[in-house]
């Protein structure tokens, strides 16, 4: 990904998602305190060693819904559910800098089955896990978003994102979440299908900052609470589709804004051919060695140097949508969402 897009899309859409966790210790008891601190530590990642195979994600069929962000304050307006029956929504519906939010919107129901919520600038569908229509899809609209006028290099723009909270202190799987260092892989898989495209290119495009993409992205993080790098972070992204390449390859930067490095090895680990209209595509392979090549290349380049162990750092946070910085119309259809920690 050209870093001009990269550096702005990170920083907007993942910085509220997740929170700085760096703690401050009193001086008097400095060493009595972390001394007691990594003595749990030890104690916890003991009964951390997974056992059994551990699925990360919950609701990986989204039957729950989505609590839905407001565009600008990133504050939950509410659920957007195709029914109230399967409980309350675990996953966050993220839409920011988008000129409307999706809350309130009234559904429409499919032959399928689905219900799909729509308004001018984007639409979502999701319904019963059986659906032809299943298990989501994401649309959005560029041209709407912008009014037909290109946005310059450093303007904000719109995305969409469905974003689940993993590890702690306030996702699903909180302290159970396993450390890099138990794991002998994270199992990854994802069938997408490209339903429909359209660039609408004009005079003003720009490639290095108008193209539209469609990523997972996963929050590597130090949640050992005795390491001096405590919440520190980086981005690992899995780029599904961008619309430049026809097979997006690896790409290394840094994100200006939150000073996090970004490692983005693309769809090549998994593929040698990328997503075509209207074919269902699978993605999946394992991520733990290319994690750890993300965190050796952090090291590398002097990111996240408090700490050098893999037994600091778990998957804290998963996101994965579209990206629309330019006039694009994208419609994206994703099923058997999967990540398997073992």
């Amino acid at each position: 990904m050209i870093s001009a897009i990269k550096m702005n899309r990170i920083a907007m859409f993942l910085l509220l998602a997740s929170c700085a966790l760096v703690s401050c210790k009193k001086q008097h008891s400095a060493s009595e305190e972390k001394i007691s601190i990594r003595s749990r530590q030890m104690a916890n990642q003991k009964v951390l060693t997974l056992t059994s195979p551990l699925q990360l994600l919950t609701d990986q069929n989204f039957q729950k819904g989505f609590n839905v962000l407001h565009p600008a304050t990133g504050a939950i307006q509410g659920a957007l559910q195709y029914t109230t029956a399967n409980g309350t929504p675990v996953w966050n519906l993220a839409q920011w800098y988008s000129q409307s939010s999706i809350y309130g919107a009234s559904p429409t129901t499919l032959a399928s089955g689905s219900s799909q919520f729509a308004n001018s600038d984007k639409a979502v569908t999701m319904g019963p896990a059986t659906s032809t229509d299943g298990s989501l899809i994401f649309a959005m609209n560029g041209q709407n978003e912008f009014g037909n006028i290109y946005r310059g290099a450093t303007d904000p723009f719109p995305a969409m994102l469905a974003d689940l909270k993993i590890a702690d202190p306030d996702g699903w799987l909180g302290t159970t979440t396993p450390f890099l260092s138990s794991l002998s892989s994270v199992q990854f898989n994802i069938d997408a299908k490209l339903l429909y495209h359209a660039r609408n290119q004009t005079t003003g495009y720009n490639a290095a900052i108008h193209a539209v993409q469609f990523s997972c992205t996963f929050l590597i993080q130090n949640l050992n609470p005795a390491s001096t790098g405590y919440g520190k972070s980086m981005y690992f992204l899995v780029m599904l589709y961008d619309d430049r390449y026809a097979v997006p390859a690896q790409s290394i930067s840094e994100d200006l804004f939150t000073g996090k490095l970004i490692y983005d090895v693309g769809i090549t680990p998994f593929s040698t051919t990328g997503l075509s209209t209207g074919v269902w595509k699978n993605i999946n392979g394992d991520l733990l060695p290319l994690i750890k090549n993300g965190l050796t290349e952090a090291w590398s380049r002097g990111f996240l140097t408090e700490s050098q162990s893999y037994a600091d750092y778990k998957i804290s946070l998963f996101t994965m949508g579209i990206e629309c910085p330019g006039l694009n119309i994208l419609t994206m259809q994703v099923k058997n969402l999967s990540l398997i920690a073992n």
